[in-house]
């Protein structure tokens, strides 16, 4: 969706792009007269913090390793016996709060460059056989703000952290001798969400978000692909798809109706709740952040705490709950979002 939305009229891209997807075209171009993200016209532009937002984002691109960083873990990494256990160390020392490597499955690597005008089509070629997987913690206070455009801010904060460590990893990896490539904001080849899954740091929601232990949906993702042999991680299972099932809370909260309420179906050969993006996202535009409602209140996004973590426990554990604790969560939490 954010390819698409870049796409710019008479432009080659453009043209070649709505060429092959005509039915895309009008429905894209009405969502291209609304204002931008953090950009003043949306219904939570703030003065104060939108710009914030844009500057971070912007900043991204600017990001350079830390030579200090590179030169002491680079070290560290020529002497390990195995890489993994430096590297996720590495990760939680700039800033993770979750870290695991997956095998680099060809299903979920994008095919063409499609985000900036200046690449756009060229095929994606990525031949490393492991990704290094991390989480960054979006903050509770700021997330309970949505769609507010304290949101967006606190985005913005954790896709630079984000952009930060995978540069970082990146540059470890490259003066120990082996081949990497960082991934993130608008630079991704690969599907992050599949790969936290494969990597063990989390399931898929109702919402299609990773949902992670202990922060629930409220973190954001980062990748560093890589020739490094390292230590696959296993998928898990939270309780995450069967408590879905029963909870609704985030479909049952969407303003503009894009997350489903129905039962799961195959979507491309995967059984998943469908995400209608283009109503997703033309709502982010008409806010001017990017809404964070689905996020906020979804029960395994509370915080971090011992009595939520025992929760999370039961869901796990005990799936004769679910529709008690939903209930209950609906009790003290609300059954829909209220605070916009």
């Amino acid at each position: 969706m954010f390819a698409r939305a870049a796409r710019r009229p008479d432009t080659g891209p453009y043209a070649d792009y709505y060429g092959r997807n005509p039915g895309l075209k009008v429905g894209d171009d009405r969502i291209r007269t609304l204002p931008r993200l953090g950009e003043p016209g949306g219904k939570f532009y703030d003065p104060a913090r939108s710009p914030e937002a844009d500057r971070l984002f912007e900043s991204i691109e600017e990001i350079t390793p830390d030579e200090t960083v590179v030169r002491r873990w680079s070290g560290r990494l020529s002497a390990a016996g195995d890489p993994t256990g430096i590297l996720r160390s590495l990760c939680t020392s700039l800033g993770a709060v979750a870290c695991g490597a997956a095998p680099l499955d060809p299903a979920f690597l994008y095919t063409h460059k499609g985000r900036f005008d200046a690449d756009y089509g060229e095929q994606v070629r990525l031949r490393h056989p492991s990704v290094l997987v991390f989480l960054v913690e979006m903050d509770h206070g700021a997330m309970q703000r949505a769609p507010r455009a304290e949101v967006l801010t606190e985005s913005a904060r954790q896709y630079y952290r984000a952009a930060e460590i995978a540069k970082n990893v990146e540059a470890v990896i490259r003066a120990a001798g082996s081949d990497a490539k960082a991934h993130y904001d608008a630079h991704y080849d690969v599907i992050l969400p599949p790969l936290a899954v494969r990597a063990g740091l989390g399931n898929l929601g109702r919402h299609n978000l990773l949902i992670a232990p202990r922060y629930g949906t409220r973190v954001r993702i980062g990748a560093v692909t890589t020739e490094l042999p390292l230590r696959h991680g296993r998928p898990v299972d939270l309780g995450v798809r069967s408590f879905c099932e029963v909870c609704r809370k985030c479909a049952r909260s969407c303003p503009p109706g894009a997350l489903s309420l129905d039962e799961a179906v195959p979507v491309r050969g995967v059984v998943k709740w469908p995400t209608d993006i283009e109503r997703c996202y033309r709502y982010w535009r008409g806010l001017g952040t990017d809404c964070g409602i689905c996020m906020a209140i979804c029960p395994f996004s509370h915080r971090d705490s011992p009595f939520h973590n025992l929760v999370r426990w039961m869901v796990r554990h005990l799936p004769f709950t679910h529709r008690l604790l939903s209930w209950c969560d609906d009790l003290f939490y609300g059954r829909t979002w209220s605070r916009s």
